[in-house]
């Protein structure tokens, strides 16, 4: 915990030898911005983490970036570039593979893509909360390398199995379980090592290439997946995704001298710092936390709805066969150049008021569905996908700064492992709406978008939204300054 008054001043050489991320000179650029909120850290004690002084009553606070933002891309960081590589890879290698498993499951003899599909899905329930306790509790770089390492030789398996000529339909679904039960485990690492990774001046940037990465894997792995099952067959996707895995490995462990990728475990009152209910009074505590997961979550049934209302729609617009596949594209098409746009060293509007904005942007463009125009429709998903994947990054961007670091782990797997619950639920919704038409359906989904945008707009937007950095603090560290006083420190809420 920081008192208040005055900060000390540094010197230069010492503030290069104390922190991670050692100070940028010759010419580098400074960033500064500083944007008036309500204080994001009310009450007496943060979650079980910290003791902390009672906020000072309802004054405003100002929460300010002091970091310098290197120059560049966090591609040029080698760890980082490293890692990135690595996890797109093996991002594209699940994407083929679950097309690979459909098609040797269609060809087995009682097999059931339905059976598939579940034990593909629901583990990840169980699994997520998991991984994000061990992702908290043990170094994160070698969990990861050993997920990767656990999974190539499970998948590894069905091209031995079609080898020696004993794959059944029983194998296919033992494989599948498997990767539900460890997907969170690279699916919130990545993003929990991330601030290890790169310097706190370049962490948008990094976000929007995790979600970048995604948008890349999907497009590649399933498009090649197809093209490989149909004249190869697909087994030798399965292996490829096996190689994929290792290639991840590779990388993980490749990457070495890292700082912060085995959080230190803390206990209050004698309890241990590593369960779920800290980070579960966090959530709650934190509107940041707390409005942007519910905002999320309300966003992701309405996507979930999409995917069964855009199938009809591309009959409507007479599309053909490909239809559905062309407007699915367009929605990742989106995501891809709102990751790239995302990459420019500094985003200057105030994070949360551009979640808000960007909510709302996506309620007006579900809308062009209900245009009867196949190019409306393109258009309209284009910049929902856009607006989906700024949001994201935003969203984790924030989350980096405001949860302790030795959280982040617990924290993406509780609330990536929500996101993948919501989008079964807005296939119930469509299920109910669609008999009333189509129109419905997408004015739910608008519904679902816009509300609660409006709802926590407020609340969202009078919250701080940049994290205040120095040489010496930890990456994924966030600071609040008083108002009245930027140079006077109120709290640090530092995983270390």
């Amino acid at each position: 915990m920081r008192e208040k008054g005055p900060q000390r001043r540094v010197p230069e050489k010492d503030r290069e030898q104390a922190g991670r991320w050692p100070s940028e000179r010759h010419g580098h650029e400074r960033a500064r911005a500083r944007i008036a909120g309500q204080s994001i850290f009310g009450g007496t004690e943060l979650a079980d983490f910290r003791q902390r002084e009672p906020a000072p009553g309802p004054s405003m606070v100002r929460v300010t970036d002091e970091d310098r933002t290197p120059a560049g891309s966090p591609l040029t960081t080698a760890a980082f570039r490293r890692v990135w590589i690595g996890a797109t890879v093996s991002a594209a290698g699940d994407a083929a593979s679950w097309v690979a498993l459909v098609a040797l499951v269609l060809g087995r003899a009682h097999g059931s893509v339905a059976v598939l599909a579940a034990l593909y899905t629901a583990p990840v329930a169980v699994g997520g909360l998991v991984a994000g306790w061990a992702l908290d509790r043990y170094d994160r770089r070698w969990l990861l390398a050993g997920d990767s390492l656990l999974r190539a030789a499970v998948f590894a398996s069905v091209p031995l199995a079609v080898a020696l000529g004993g794959l059944s339909a029983t194998q296919l679904y033992l494989v599948a379980a498997v990767y539900g039960l460890l997907k969170m485990i690279s699916l919130a690492g990545f993003p929990a090592l991330i601030p290890s990774l790169v310097p706190p001046g370049q962490l948008m940037a990094a976000n929007a290439l995790e979600s970048a990465s995604f948008g890349i894997a999907g497009l590649v792995g399933a498009v090649g997946a197809g093209i490989v099952v149909a004249t190869a067959g697909p087994w030798y996707v399965v292996a490829f995704d096996a190689l994929s895995y290792l290639a991840f490995a590779v990388c993980l462990l490749g990457t070495r001298g890292l700082t912060g990728t085995r959080p230190e475990r803390q206990a209050t009152d004698g309890r241990s710092a590593g369960g779920l209910g800290p980070v579960l009074r966090l959530v709650a505590r934190e509107p940041v936390l707390r409005d942007t997961t519910v905002m999320f979550a309300l966003f992701n049934i309405g996507e979930g709805a999409l995917l069964v209302v855009l199938p009809r729609r591309a009959i409507e617009y007479g599309l053909g066969s490909g239809g559905y596949g062309y407007l699915v594209a367009a929605m990742t098409g989106g995501e891809l150049l709102a990751a790239l746009t995302l990459l420019r060293p500094n985003w200057r509007p105030s994070l949360t008021r551009s979640i808000v904005a960007a909510s709302l942007i996506a309620a007006g463009t579900v809308l062009a569905l209900l245009v009867p125009s196949p190019w409306a429709a393109i258009a309209g998903l284009v910049g929902l996908g856009g607006c989906a994947a700024a949001m994201t990054t935003w969203a984790q961007t924030l989350r980096m700064a405001v949860a302790p670091a030795g959280t982040h782990g617990r924290l993406f797997g509780l609330l990536r492992t929500l996101m993948q619950a919501t989008p079964p639920l807005g296939a119930g919704l469509a299920a109910l709406t669609l008999r009333h038409g189509a129109a419905v359906t997408v004015l739910a989904v608008c519904a679902l978008m816009a509300v609660p945008a409006l709802a926590f707009a407020r609340d969202l937007t009078a919250a701080g939204t940049r994290p205040e950095t120095e040489p010496g603090d930890q990456p994924g560290s966030a600071r609040l300054m008083p108002r009245d006083d930027p140079d006077q420190s109120v709290t640090s809420a530092s995983g270390a």
